[in-house]
């Protein structure tokens, strides 16, 4: 479903073209920018950055600035798999774009979000890029300008768009940035942290401790600090990217991925308003509500993996049936607006979703637990 009919259509709109002016009125205001300060996208290290820097499409240098004009779209792509089907064996993949010039309470509402694109079922695509291929093509040629009307001025005018966020799961990251993913042995796309497995079995699973000095098998690096991890820049990430797909064998070009944990140059990398790998960052509901606090239920309850066994941060189970029944109770007494109403904790995990996370560890678990 082509993105520059839909970005034309809305720009033709008086309504919606006075809506699309809230990023202009950020722009005008550049000056009131507070380093260290972020109220919105616009605020970012990256969006500031690009406001300096000439248009690039290939190897053409174009005459205008990224945003210099008032008109300019500021863009982000999100793609995810969802099951169809209620038994969820198969999956299909959305494309989604964000559009931040409308304001904050506005971009994500749900008429607002442009579906591009869905890739069929029923597996993940081996592939992604030859479905994303021609979304890439429209926003190269909105990067070089297309004509558009201006609902609000009654003219025609140069509309020009960038992407300049990517996000998704870790997984759907991956794939857009062809990566190795969490499981690899270079498993993170903002640093160099190296994987160790664990010794003398036949797990292959590998983790990522911060300190490796009890491990038994010799370590590149002995410990990691939060503070200065090895982290990874734009320069560095293409040029690993690019030395991957240089090797005359699949052998040699799998070691090379391996070792940097990319896989190959991605087709996103096209698209010069992005820096790998500050434009995909961490998704908050997939960081905090679908794996931190589910994790640490796990814990409280003595059921994370087998390793809580006469942890004292395990609840006893009568003290964790009476939390999970207290808090089930205490959904009824909230307004229908927070969200469906959240099951048993102690009984009913696999019902919850991000959103019921939320609610949960926002305002009944502080006073339950």
């Amino acid at each position: 479903m082509p993105l520059i009919p839909h970005l034309c259509v809305l720009v033709s709109n008086r309504t919606y073209a006075t809506h699309l002016q809230y990023r202009a009125d950020e722009h005008a205001k550049t000056c009131m920018h507070t380093p260290g300060m972020t109220t919105d996208i616009f605020d970012g290290l990256h969006y500031r950055l690009l406001l300096g820097e000439r248009v690039v499409v290939g190897d053409q240098s174009l005459p205008h600035h990224y945003f210099s004009d008032h008109h300019d779209i500021a863009l982000s792509f999100a793609t995810d798999s969802f099951a169809p089907f209620k038994k969820q064996k198969h999956t299909t993949w959305i494309l989604l774009i964000f559009n931040y010039n409308l304001p904050p309470d506005k971009c994500f509402q749900k008429d607002n979000i442009l579906c591009v694109g869905i890739i069929p079922g029923p597996k993940k695509p081996w592939d992604a890029d030859s479905f994303i291929y021609l979304l890439v093509q429209e926003l190269l040629k909105l990067a070089m300008r297309v004509s558009a009307y201006d609902a609000l001025s009654c003219s025609l005018f140069a509309l020009c768009a960038y992407l300049i966020m990517c996000f998704g799961d870790i997984p759907a990251v991956s794939m857009l940035m062809h990566m190795k993913g969490h499981n690899g042995l270079c498993p993170c796309r903002i640093c160099g942290i190296q994987g160790i497995g664990i010794p003398d079995l036949r797990n292959k699973t590998l983790y990522v401790p911060l300190s490796r000095h009890n491990h038994p098998m010799p370590t590149d690096v002995v410990k990691y600090c939060p503070e200065t991890l090895p982290l990874r820049s734009h320069d560095s990430f293409m040029s690993q990217a690019k030395a991957v797909e240089s090797p005359p064998t699949e052998v040699q070009q799998e070691e090379l991925a391996k070792e940097y944990g990319i896989k190959g140059v991605p087709l996103l990398s096209a698209l010069m308003s992005l820096r790998f790998p500050q434009s995909f960052p961490y998704n908050f509901m997939h960081l905090v509500w679908e794996n931190l606090i589910p994790n640490l239920v796990l814990f409280w309850s003595g059921c994370y993996k087998g390793m809580d066994k006469g942890q004292p941060y395990v609840l006893d189970p009568c003290i964790w049936q009476v939390v999970g029944a207290t808090s089930a109770e205490a959904t009824k007494m909230m307004p229908s607006s927070f969200d469906a109403a959240i099951p048993n904790p102690a009984k009913d995990r696999s019902f919850f979703m991000s959103s019921m996370w939320s609610v949960w560890s926002l305002f009944i678990a502080p006073t339950v637990l």
